[in-house]
């Protein structure tokens, strides 16, 4: 049987979207800022011929060749990565136009719309957060021992290796374990690592930068967490569309879910409930 259930509310749908155009902002804009300098160290120096990873072009018998080198191993990227196709040729660039804002090479227009985004994202994660604590909500998301022994079992049902889902809650444990993650590691890392990148902070809070070993550790942390959000991302969209894409759209935009409910007699028929608060609930459309 299917029933159709009041599934996200308006915060959470709201909350949501802003935080989805704000981290593809801030991933396009922070690949224009490691364009400047496509190179990431270790410590506080910043030295190109010391660095552990760079991205970089390389001209060959009258040939642009572009390369990718991490901790001495070089592999050829031409075509995908160190430079770009243009009216005037190849040009060295690290991270080609179409992935990143603004599409053409600017330094400062990358770190305005980073910036900003920035705080967007962080005013909206901190609203989220302290809404659906004031809630109760934010108890159903976190990840508990628990819930532990039933990540395999949920990852094996996504993949269609497992019948029966162990789901027992609002959110299944991969759920609970991707916002716990991304809510207490993930968020303060990156939000501490970019304020370790600021000389005024660095002057400010000289132990800001050193807790992490040097702002250029700082700057490679906050890279890499960087293509962990993509990941986590990755994840929740394949999420989406392995367990109904429509379904989970329109559960986004308008609020409304439809659930399969089992019903085992006609006494005990599901009534729909209202998740996430249910603060702006209102009759099923």
């Amino acid at each position: 049987m299917n029933d159709i259930v009041y599934r996200h509310n308006r915060v959470t749908r709201a909350t949501h979207w802003v935080n989805a155009v704000a981290l593809m902002v801030l991933f396009m804009s922070g690949l224009m800022i490691f364009n400047a300098y496509p190179h990431l160290h270790w410590g506080s120096k910043a030295e190109p011929a010391e660095a552990f990873f760079s991205i970089y072009a390389s001209g060959e018998d009258g040939e642009v060749r572009s390369y990718t080198e991490l901790y001495g191993r070089r592999y050829d990227t031409t075509g995908v990565l160190g430079t770009q196709n243009t009216d005037m040729g190849p040009l060295p660039r690290a991270f080609p136009s179409w992935i990143t804002i603004p599409g053409f090479y600017c330094l400062a227009c990358g770190r305005r719309w980073h910036f900003f985004f920035a705080w967007l994202f962080v005013l909206n994660g901190l609203f989220y957060f302290i809404y659906n604590r004031a809630t109760g909500h934010v108890s159903q998301f976190i990840l508990r021992p628990r819930d532990v022994p039933k990540l395999l079992p949920m990852a094996l049902y996504y993949l269609h290796l497992r019948k029966t889902s162990p789901q027992d809650g609002e959110y299944n444990p991969l759920q609970k374990l991707a916002y716990t993650s991304v809510f207490f590691v993930l968020t303060p890392l990156v939000m501490m690592t970019g304020l370790a990148m600021s000389p005024q902070m660095g002057v400010a809070f000289n132990w800001l930068p050193a807790i992490f070993g040097g702002r250029q550790s700082a700057r490679s942390v906050h890279f890499i967490l960087a293509f962990a959000f993509a990941l986590f991302t990755l994840g929740h969209v394949m999420m989406v569309i392995t367990t109904g894409m429509i379904n989970n759209m329109r559960s986004m935009v308008s609020g409304w879910y439809r659930e399969k409910f089992h019903v085992a007699t006609a006494v005990e028929a599901p009534v729909p409930r209202a998740e996430n608060g249910g603060a702006d609930d209102k009759e099923r459309p």
